[in-house]
């Protein structure tokens, strides 16, 4: 997750005025979730000289952990009691929901889980049948992003791919764009050692529908 995640969903939260029950599918009660802008401003600038001239770029810090923030059940602000089913952490998986909760959720959050799953049509399409009729979906998913299988990293998606998919279950497409995008310009660093803390670039997609 992204703690431009939050930012999100609490913009949107203003604006649209989110109800319980909410269910956070997919997630966790304290999710991993990186604050890239902790990285962008610890990195650190050095001076180099190619064929191009003399110029400043920055390169990542030598701890790239440190912006991962500790923020438990992100979406309290909403729903203080929501629900959390990760099928890691002994939950029913996203497609076997609708028989246990057929028109049951005002909102449900996807985060950093579409990019994870096997066939993200039939996916949407469970969903669809969760949400309550005038409830909303919101779904965030990376662009640009390292492999991560946890335990499978199978698909990126851009803001028209989700329109296509969520559109096709029945929603009602509301707004999405790319609302994160950091350059590897930034000085952004991969957590993974055997990458030799390379800049990374990270972008991340983002969907709110709603069931009509």
């Amino acid at each position: 997750m992204f703690k431009k995640d939050i930012d999100k969903v609490t913009e949107l939260h203003e604006k649209h005025h989110f109800k319980a029950p909410l269910l956070d599918a997919g997630g966790l009660g304290r999710p991993t979730i990186a604050d890239y802008e902790i990285s962008a401003k610890k990195a650190v600038e050095v001076e180099v000289t190619d064929e191009r001239g003399t110029r400043r770029v920055k390169v990542p810090h030598s701890i790239q952990e440190d912006r991962y923030v500790d923020i438990y059940r992100p979406w309290s602000f909403i729903d203080d009691n929501y629900a959390i089913m990760n099928p890691e952490t002994n939950g029913v998986y996203i497609q076997d929901l609708p028989e246990k909760f057929p028109d049951h959720f005002n909102l449900v959050i996807l985060v950093s889980v579409f990019e994870h799953v096997d066939n993200p049509y039939k996916i949407s399409d469970a969903l669809f049948k969760i949400v309550k009729p005038g409830g909303y979906l919101f779904n965030s998913t990376p662009f640009i992003f390292p492999y991560h299988p946890s335990p499978e990293d199978n698909f990126r998606f851009s803001p028209k791919a989700l329109r296509l998919i969520h559109e096709s279950s029945g929603f009602k497409w509301l707004e999405g764009d790319f609302h994160i995008n950091h350059s590897t310009a930034e000085g952004i660093g991969d957590t993974n050692p055997k990458n030799y803390l390379a800049p990374q670039a990270i972008m991340a997609s983002y969907a709110l529908c709603q069931k009509i």
